[in-house]
């Protein structure tokens, strides 16, 4: 079970989190692990214990210890022309079936081992069983809660590898076994150094950790549209690009246009940080504006201080999950912003229902703004999760705008929906003289006639109980995977 929830880990960076990576990997885990048992079973007959006890546990050993060299050769995986579920299977296969059939090998030896007696035997398999969940429950709690955020997933895996070969020693009556099992245990100690030291040599990683949620990197690269950049990295998506630059194709540049839809912003709430870059926006363009910031992962305020100059600002900030944090807190603002879509991959659905966006009106002051921003298609036979999008939103905003950040009308790119909380809306022409005549002035083009959104009323409505967002998100990830991949890889 501890190789199991770092095995999702370990996917992250390289293919996003989402429903497709923990099936892929659960689904495949238990297939290894049953096809284990079973020739684990038809080993414990034919061999003694004594011998073929510790030696599965060096082989379980080994073949877990391999798993972090692995995962920096997936690219024939990743570059392939297969769909993201068949990249996430492939995936899994390569990365985690063979430990799993080692690992399966090891309960029906043990029972082989001791169940000297059958008619205690069920007994006997009972106790085994019950030890082996209580041990995968301890390594889940240990793991989930303690070693990735403390060590890594990659440092975990040898931690765990060194545990199973620990582990074989005991079970071993022979010295030279032992001595063996221990001189494997020092080399590959000391692999593990060197692997990590040569891994992270890259002058441009500025910063890199790996907390309950992410693994986070902040890089420095010079990029073509943006100049000197400074990036965010959360696992397999660039969440942040900070630059110098007012770039019009940057969705965190929409800020000025709060102003003209409401005459006092008074205060704020971001829902989702990463480099605080739009409550920074805010607090510059809004000075006596009270921003505050609902983030799930503690370590990021501390990334955005270190690297991102959230130091300067007053800007206040409650860890917590968005929907809780928000029915504990009564306050209503003047805006609020969602921005915790952190990935085309992995969307947080539950951030996108009807339910959660009638949450967000109650908070919102008369004539309130609720914006939020995601990737997809605006228009052509790819755009079936921004109509639900749209559609859902609609249902509880009727007075809303869109603006595509996206370089062509049919491509794909950032959308943001903002929304007002009143029967009563500036009419389009009138925002589109006051974006042309103000502070970037290119919003003017990245405003979309909703005139022009075609007819949405069949359109799915995604609700708390179905909201297949994996489903309809297959198209954009199709048309962006390999795109957002070869970005990641220069990185």
């Amino acid at each position: 079970m501890a190789v199991e929830l770092v095995s999702a880990r370990v996917m992250a960076p390289i293919i996003g989190s989402s429903v497709y990576t923990w099936t892929s990997v659960i689904g495949i885990t238990l297939l290894g692990l049953a096809l284990g048992s079973w020739v684990g079973g038809i080993l414990a007959d034919r061999i003694k214990s004594e011998r073929l006890l510790p030696l599965t546990f060096l082989v379980s050993a080994m073949t877990v210890a391999i798993i972090p060299i692995l995962v920096s050769h997936t690219e024939f995986i990743t570059n392939s022309s297969l769909g993201i579920a068949a990249i996430n299977l492939f995936l899994s296969v390569y990365l985690f079936f063979l430990p799993a059939v080692c690992v399966g090998l090891i309960q029906p030896i043990i029972l082989k081992k001791y169940a000297d007696d059958f008619s205690k035997i069920g007994s006997m398999y009972g106790a085994l069983s019950a030890a082996w969940s209580i041990g995968s429950v301890l390594g889940v709690f240990t793991t989930g809660f303690f070693f990735i955020s403390t060590f890594g997933s990659k440092e975990t895996m040898w931690l765990i590898a060194f545990v199973l070969l620990l582990t074989g020693s005991f079970h071993s009556k022979n010295d030279r076994l032992v001595l063996a099992l221990f001189i494997i245990s020092v080399l590959l100690g000391l692999a593990v150094f060197n692997f990590t030291q040569q891994e992270n040599h890259n002058p441009r990683v500025l910063f890199e950790t790996e907390t309950n949620y992410y693994k986070v990197r902040v890089v420095d690269k010079y990029l073509l549209s943006f100049g000197d950049a400074r990036i965010l990295l959360l696992d397999f998506d660039s969440h942040t690009i900070e630059t110098k630059k007012t770039s019009p194709w940057l969705y965190s540049e929409l800020y000025p246009a709060f102003g003209y839809l409401k005459k006092e912003i008074n205060n704020a709430l971001f829902i989702g940080s990463g480099a605080y870059t739009l409550p920074k926006h805010i607090k510059n363009y809004y000075p006596d504006t009270v921003v505050n910031v609902v983030e799930l992962d503690p370590k990021l305020e501390r990334v955005a201080k270190d690297y991102f100059e959230l130091n300067k600002y007053d800007i206040q900030t409650t860890i917590g999950d968005a929907r809780i944090t928000l029915e504990k807190d009564k306050k209503t603002y003047d805006l609020i912003v969602g921005d915790a879509y952190n990935s085309f991959i992995s969307v947080p659905w539950y951030l996108l229902t009807k339910e959660w966006n009638e949450k967000v009106k109650s908070r919102l002051t008369p004539g309130g703004i609720y914006t939020i921003y995601f990737i997809g298609y605006l228009s052509g036979e790819n755009n079936a999760f921004t109509k639900s999008a749209m559609r859902t939103f609609q249902e509880t905003f009727p007075n809303f705008y869109i603006f595509s950040f996206s370089p062509s009308e049919t491509g794909l790119g950032n959308i943001a929906l903002v929304g007002i909380n009143s029967s009563r809306t500036l009419d389009e022409l009138e925002l589109l003289e006051k974006l042309a005549g103000g502070r970037n002035s290119f919003l003017a083009d990245r405003l979309v006639p909703t005139r022009n959104w075609p007819d949405n009323s069949r359109v799915l409505v995604l609700t708390d109980n179905f909201a297949p967002v994996e489903k309809l998100m297959a198209p954009v990830v199709k048309g962006y995977f390999q795109k957002h991949l070869a970005f990641i890889n220069t990185i």
